[in-house]
């Protein structure tokens, strides 16, 4: 018998399903639009990117100037702004910037940031997925379904969305920058990089451990990628707009002395307002410690436990003093996958605790914002909630998840 390796080419079959899919993507695609364009108040963080990048592109106004935040808070606020209202100061560097130029070419506001949004929603998706895929655990299909709801509505991730905030697609950069380490593609792993510098607040400690090691192991690649896509936009940046760079530190600082958001010093003042700044210094450094131990053992970490120290650095961001916002605490899906697969795998009821922990991170979000008086101390809980509960669960899987199964005894979720 003569074996012949199957054809290359599609056959009629093959096309009338890739025609099926994409009829049903843009039937969903065009949905996500028309519900999103009835999103209530909010989207100021696609906002103060589409006035600024329309702003410069249609009046050469100065995205940094004072302009942009005014025009944005007539778009956010019905009334004047308040204290602590964010005052939407364009942080982001031009060269990021330019992403948003598609967007701006679209008059409409409120269409732009339905399909902003739209990408949003697939970017959660993603970031799910490889999520899931990062913990290399066998899912029960019955997960897949649970742990989709709870990312798609839970409380942050709607924050998330109703801002507008691209903090989604960061995340799904974050996660397809560690699935680029292990499968060592070293050049997009670099572009990857180049385009995860903003928001520093949400993933610097992260970032560094990628770069440290990407350095300890000599990944030259990684550094080649990052420098020749970060040429070409810091290129086109400056060819546009050649003094970007002192207004944009200048806004950076400004958005620093900006009365709004949350970090763990005003959260635990608020809380407890006696001791609540020497206790936030206290915690402050027992997570630099514990992240400056997972640094050192870096050189001589394998995968395992580099991927816990990545998740260990994503959740104690919010907590070593940097301010940020509630919907940034949505790129802790990362962990929680971890987390997750750790615990369905290693206990005999791990299906039962796995649900448990997902209806307990689902609802008391919820039942906070919803049921309880919207204080700022309610404000305070509902963010420090998911990191602390994030830290205390990888430190619950931590001796599990840098340890294979070696015993029969775990293989059968002793």
């Amino acid at each position: 018998m003569n074996f012949q390796p199957p054809s290359n080419s599609l056959t009629t079959r093959d096309y009338q399903f890739i025609i099926i899919v994409t009829i049903l993507f843009l039937i969903i695609a065009t949905g996500l639009v028309y519900v999103n364009l009835s999103l209530p108040n909010g989207g100021g963080d696609f906002y103060v990117h589409w006035v600024a990048a329309r702003g410069f592109m249609f009046e050469q106004t100065d995205p940094y100037s004072g302009l942009i935040p005014e025009r944005v808070q007539a778009l956010v606020y019905d009334d004047s702004i308040r204290a602590g209202d964010e005052v939407y100061i364009l942080d982001t560097p031009f060269h990021i910037l330019l992403l948003y130029f598609p967007f701006a070419l679209l008059s409409d506001v409120e269409l732009a940031r339905a399909i902003f949004t739209l990408v949003l929603q697939l970017a959660l998706f993603a970031l799910v997925y490889l999520s899931l895929r990062l913990t290399g655990w066998e899912i029960p299909r019955w997960f897949w379904i649970l742990f989709f709801i709870l990312c798609v509505l839970n409380f942050y991730t709607f924050q998330a969305i109703l801002e507008a905030n691209p903090v989604l697609i960061l995340g799904l950069i974050y996660a397809g920058m560690l699935i680029t380490l292990y499968n060592e593609q070293d050049e997009l792993l670099g572009a990857l990089f180049a385009v995860s510098l903003y928001y520093w607040e949400v993933g610097l400690p992260f970032l560094l451990l990628i770069a440290y090691r990407c350095y300890k192991e000599n990944r030259t690649h990684v550094f080649a990628g990052f420098f020749m896509l970060s040429f070409v936009l810091l290129a086109v940046s400056f060819f546009l707009y050649p003094d970007w760079l002192i207004p944009y530190l200048r806004a950076g600082m400004n958005n620093l002395q900006a009365d709004f958001g949350f970090s763990i010093f005003t959260s635990l003042q608020n809380i407890f307002p006696a001791y609540g700044r020497i206790t936030a210094w206290i915690v402050i450094l027992i997570f630099i410690i514990a992240y400056g131990y997972e640094w050192n053992r870096i050189p001589e970490a394998d995968d395992r436990r580099f991927y816990w120290a990545c998740c260990l650095a994503l959740a104690i961001a919010p907590l070593i003093g940097f301010r940020t916002e509630m919907e940034h605490l949505s790129i802790l899906i990362i962990p929680l996958a971890l987390i997750f697969s750790i615990v369905y795998d290693r206990w005999k009821i791990g299906s039962v605790l796995t649900i448990l922990l997902l209806l307990i991170l689902f609802t008391l979000p919820w039942a906070l914002y919803l049921f309880s008086p919207l204080t700022n101390l309610t404000g305070d809980i509902l963010y420090l909630f998911l990191p602390v509960f994030t830290i205390i669960g990888l430190y619950w899987i931590r001796w599990w998840a840098l340890r294979p199964p070696r015993l029969w005894a775990d293989l059968t979720k002793n």
